[in-house]
């Protein structure tokens, strides 16, 4: 028997089934189910740390048709074409596989790659049909059942939904510029990485709850994955001191979210979250929009900003706060990923911005 001919199921918390074909990895699994919308690279989706411990459904009508490259590194030792080492999901809802059975020698097809990292796909499934109920409904638990495997129970699927499993457990240090950027991992991309070092930065890379408050450095960067980021008790605590040093503070994703945290801002569950390679954002400095990619679950409250802390970016589809700034950008966070991998580089220039504010200490003058 294939393994498009091997019978698989989906099941919503609220009881809600779907049937389909197993693809990837033969296991049955349970975790927190978003959907995620745009013709991203899917690889990199899906290699993203802020998706972790998810069941992803794909809005687009067919997936697969592009192979993966995973062992290609860039010069810095970073996978080229993913965003972490591995695939970061639990599992993988499609509409449509399409097998790429012309695959290039160096690289392997979709179902192969979620076989290698042990993730189990379901193709065949209605996506609008349950991307609908998802919005109706919110986020919640689910369960992908393949036959002939055993059952899992919804009690384990928020397991691993936290930066201490897409973090690093030790420092890396990247580059060898004179500036130096702590760059706190709760979920970094490896793009982000690529963007924060330059000819006169070095980035060292630092586990989630590190203490480098009393540490040399020039600025702080802070890199969002998954999980609830009040959680994050340490990596706040750190920030709020860091706060009182006056450097420079950048943060994407979620990890604008902890630094809002740190500042005294709070934070609340979005009922899907913002998971996509398009959406619109407007600059409330410039009145521009911005197409963005965005991958975070939690939002924060803008009223709760401290006075010099104001909303940099409004999400123009939902009209939540995307991006917040103070001291003439001294601290800044943007919940979208300006990096834009996967997805539009539009806002890239947020990167070239903090870098110029470190090598040229124009908050020194």
């Amino acid at each position: 028997m294939s393994e498009t001919e091997k019978n698989a199921r989906i099941i919503l918390e609220d009881g809600t089934e779907f049937e389909g074909f197993a693809f990837g990895h033969a296991s049955s699994v349970s975790a927190e189910i978003v959907f995620h919308t745009g013709q991203g690279d899917i690889a990199r989706i899906l290699s993203d740390p802020a998706l972790k411990d998810s069941i992803v459904v794909i809005a687009q009508p067919s997936t697969g048709s592009c192979s993966v490259q995973d062992s290609r590194l860039c010069p810095l030792g970073l996978e080229k074409f993913l965003e972490s080492s591995a695939a970061q999901i639990t599992g993988l809802v499609v509409a449509h596989y399409a097998e790429n059975i012309k695959a290039a020698p160096v690289s392997k097809t979709l179902s192969r790659w979620l076989r290698k990292h042990g993730i189990p796909g379901i193709s065949g499934i209605d996506t609008r049909a349950l991307i609908q109920r998802l919005c109706q409904r919110g986020t919640m638990r689910a369960k992908i059942l393949i036959d002939g495997t055993r059952d899992v129970s919804f009690s384990t699927a928020t397991k691993h939904n936290h930066p201490l499993y897409v973090s690093v457990k030790q420092r890396i240090m990247y580059g060898n510029g004179t500036k130096k950027i702590i760059a706190v991992d709760c979920g970094i991309k490896n793009s982000s990485i690529r963007k924060l070092v330059s000819s006169k930065t070095s980035v060292i890379r630092v586990p989630w709850n590190t203490d480098y408050s009393a540490e040399d450095f020039d600025a702080v960067f802070i890199g969002g994955g998954p999980g609830d980021p009040t959680a994050c008790e340490k990596t706040i605590e750190v920030l709020r001191s860091v706060l009182l040093q006056n450097k420079p503070i950048f943060a994407t994703g979620q990890g604008a979210v902890i630094l809002a945290l740190a500042g005294g801002a709070s934070a609340y569950r979005m009922a899907q979250g913002h998971h996509s390679t398009s959406i619109p954002c407007i600059d409330l400095q410039t009145g521009r929009c911005y197409i963005t990619a965005q991958n975070h679950g939690y939002g924060i409250r803008d009223e709760s900003l401290p006075p010099d802390w104001s909303p940099l970016f409004l999400d123009n589809i939902t009209h939540t706060t995307e991006g917040f700034s103070t001291k003439k950008g001294l601290f800044s966070g943007v919940l979208f990923q300006p990096e834009g991998k996967p997805g539009p580089e539009d806002t890239s220039f947020l990167f070239d911005r903090f870098l110029s504010l470190i090598e040229n200490g124009e908050h020194l003058k």
